[in-house]
């Protein structure tokens, strides 16, 4: 696994701990597709399509109400931005 895919992944529990709180409702097509952003990070599928994925995650959560636009930037920026300038990551 590569370390953007290791942050991303990280992303990913993020958000299955904060849909599981108090207990995950395994029916919420949220929480469906959450775990499969997990299972794509964990086997390597491309980075644009696992973005995108992590994109409409952290929307619908906005949209929900369980964090907002600048928690998640100041969340994920120092996951992801030293992994900006590294060569070989995309």
């Amino acid at each position: 696994m590569t370390p953007y895919h290791e942050a991303l992944q990280t992303c990913g529990e993020r958000y299955r701990d904060i849909l599981s709180y108090p207990h995950p409702d395994t029916n919420d097509p949220l929480w469906q597709f959450t775990m499969e952003f997990l299972a794509g990070c964990r086997a390597g599928m491309p980075l644009c399509k696992l973005n995108r994925w992590l994109g409409y995650i952290q929307g619908v959560l906005i949209e929900r109400k369980y964090t907002t636009v600048q928690a998640e930037r100041d969340w994920t920026r120092p996951l992801f931005r030293p992994l900006d300038y590294q060569e070989g990551i995309a």
